[in-house]
């Protein structure tokens, strides 16, 4: 995929704003608003000390513009007020649009894609970096409208006032874009270095955190925390990169229009005293709405260039987003026909093969910086046929290709070969009608932070008695009444307040709540102890014998329960059938059951 542009990025983005037009509008009315309260003020303000110093008007008779100025001050500060909550709402509006756009794309892709990186750096791509979008759209958008519309305003007044001020503001206002571009154009470069490591340290410490007990097992601490801290170090050398071209912005913006101010503050002194003759004549109430108009005829170029990195944050990380955004989808996965609901679920598979790119990487040096890659084949013309009910165990060492090919009947793989599902190939089949007739349960239960019942219906919209038929078929009336508010007590997340074994059941009530055709079990009960074990078996047994149940096993007490055995190796399919005709006349089935014999025995040895 070719490498996204900072003007593709800053363009999908301006395409991103049509849900935030309304609030955006509304933000840029109240600025121009507030621009023009803020010339009428300067002009009272002005008027009112001409009428005190050259007029002699006494202090009583000024109160009527002391109150005109209170009332606009406070109107331009309802304006300010008016102009975040616009900007805010407007930002909103994207980072919601933005969000559902990658949550759906990654529903699309589907895990596999997702376990290509680790889970921080996804969390910092759909939190942060859609964050950061928020300045872009609330600040920057309608403060680059304004940059050029108040100013414009401005000289219109100050022209007639004095034709030299306005000269001096027309020449010396194109300064501060000038040199902030200049500058920002680094920004951007640095706050997607910044970006790229913020999300390799998020995706980092969220690994090591979840793995922390695995490497205390292996006195590997000391090592990863010695990778944690390069790893902050380098995102903490980005950061301050960042920071420190943001005040040279700041410093440059200033300088500026700050030497402008001066300048007009010279002339019109200089005129009032007689010096400078040219230019016409300034009266004090000319000299002082001209020098009040000053600074804020360059507050919104210098705001401007504040926001400015906004927009180079926000283009930084649009860039990964939408790099994800743009990543093609599975051609073959695009079928319209609908799954043939009520059909017996008979699974013919022919010459199947799977295969991925392997990048080639070094241990010092990210994969991802290497242009050299190889196919590697991962399921090798596979063929089988699955008949409708049956209970089959899908078996073979760690790599062996169980999992792809699970996956690839989910529609998770692009493929070559045949799969027909009840009669009707998986190219031509609507993923999202036939996933609605597959329950899945892996080996780690996902438990989420919210009630039982949420954990089970999971979204789906189901009454409470059909969760607890569900919960009671997967032998866990024992949590409920454990539980102090039963179906409303609260999960903590990754199960905190369960036991694996707890967990594991309300997982399984969760797969069980609606009738399915295929049920998906990837080694159910691998990390469990033998009570939780023998109930998660006593759950599956009740499961109705028209529904396909293929499970991945490596316990011996599974396989004389199974109908069918597809024993996988380096993925091919090297055995095919019974347990009992394959006892007998695979050679390789035999291997690969006294070697299980072997392992399990170990493990019990250790246990005692």
């Amino acid at each position: 995929m070719s490498q996204i542009t900072q003007k593709q990025a800053y363009r999908w983005l301006l395409v991103q704003i049509k849900p935030a037009r309304f609030w955006l509008l509304a933000s840029l009315i109240l600025g121009v608003l507030s621009g023009v309260l803020l010339i009428i003020q300067a002009s009272v303000m002005a008027r009112m000390i001409h009428r005190l110093v050259m007029e002699d008007t006494l202090p009583d008779e000024l109160s009527g513009a002391i109150f005109q100025v209170l009332a606009l001050v406070i109107a331009r500060g309802l304006c300010t007020w008016g102009r975040e909550f616009t900007g805010f709402r407007a930002g909103a509006c994207v980072r919601v649009s933005v969000r559902a756009m990658l949550l759906d794309k990654l529903n699309i892709l589907g895990p596999l894609l997702i376990a290509e990186r680790p889970a921080g750096s996804w969390s910092a791509i759909a939190v942060e970096q859609v964050e950061e979008l928020q300045a872009f759209v609330a600040k920057y958008l309608p403060q680059m409208a304004l940059a050029g519309m108040i100013p414009a305003i401005m000289l219109a007044v100050a022209f007639p006032e004095s034709w030299v001020v306005g000269v001096i503001f027309l020449v010396t206002a194109p300064l501060i874009p000038v040199f902030m571009i200049l500058v920002g154009l680094k920004a951007a470069e640095a706050n997607r270095r910044n970006f790229q490591a913020l999300s390799r340290l998020g995706g980092f410490f969220l690994d090591r955190i979840q793995g922390l007990e695995t490497l205390r097992l292996f006195q590997r601490t000391s090592f990863a925390r010695k990778q944690l801290v390069n790893a902050s170090e380098d995102f903490r050398v980005k950061t301050m990169q960042v920071l420190r071209l943001a005040f040279l912005s700041s410093t440059v913006l200033e300088f500026f229009a700050s030497v402008s101010i001066a300048v007009v503050a010279v002339f019109l002194g200089m005129t009032f005293l007689g010096h400078i003759t040219f230019g016409g004549t300034v009266s004090l109430y000319t000299g002082l709405f001209l020098l009040l108009l000053a600074p804020d005829y360059y507050q919104p170029l210098r705001e401007l260039g504040t926001h400015y990195h906004a927009k180079a944050k926000a283009v930084a990380a649009t860039e990964e987003i939408l790099e994800l955004l743009q990543r093609p989808e599975p051609q073959e996965h695009r079928g319209q026909l609908s799954y043939p609901v009520g059909q017996p679920l008979r699974i013919a598979v022919n010459d199947l093969c799977v295969s991925a790119r392997i990048v080639v990487g070094t241990p010092e040096s990210p994969a991802e910086d290497h242009s050299a890659s190889k196919q590697h084949l991962l399921l090798d013309k596979l063929s089988f046929t699955i008949e409708p009910g049956s209970r089959v165990g899908i078996i073979g060492r760690s790599g062996a290709g169980k999992s792809t090919l699970i996956n690839t009947l989910m529609g998770f793989w692009q493929y070559q070969g045949d799969i027909v599902l009840a009669g009707q190939a998986l190219s031509d089949t609507n993923l999202s009608s036939w996933r609605q007739q597959i329950a899945w349960l892996g080996q780690q239960p996902l438990i989420i932070h919210g009630t039982l019942y949420d954990n089970i219906a999971f979204g789906r919209p189901v009454p409470r008695v059909q969760c607890l038929d569900a919960l009671e078929r997967a032998q866990g009336m024992d949590i409920l009444a454990r539980l102090p508010a039963g179906l409303d007590s609260v999960l903590k997340e990754q199960g905190g307040n369960l036991s694996v074994g707890q967990a594991q059941r309300v997982a399984l009530a969760r797969a069980l709540l609606t009738p399915v055709s295929l049920l998906m079990l990837d080694e159910p009960t691998a990390s469990l102890d033998t009570v939780s074990e023998g109930l998660v078996n006593a759950a599956l047994d009740t499961i109705p014998s028209d529904c396909t149940v293929l499970t991945i096993t490596h316990r011996l007490n599974q396989l004389d329960n199974m109908d069918q055995i597809l024993l996988l190796d380096k993925g091919r399919l090297v055995a095919n059938g019974s347990p009992s005709v394959l006892a007998r006349h695979s050679a390789p089935y035999q291997q690969f059951i006294n070697k299980l014999g072997e392992q399990e025995t170990t493990v019990r040895v250790a246990s005692a």
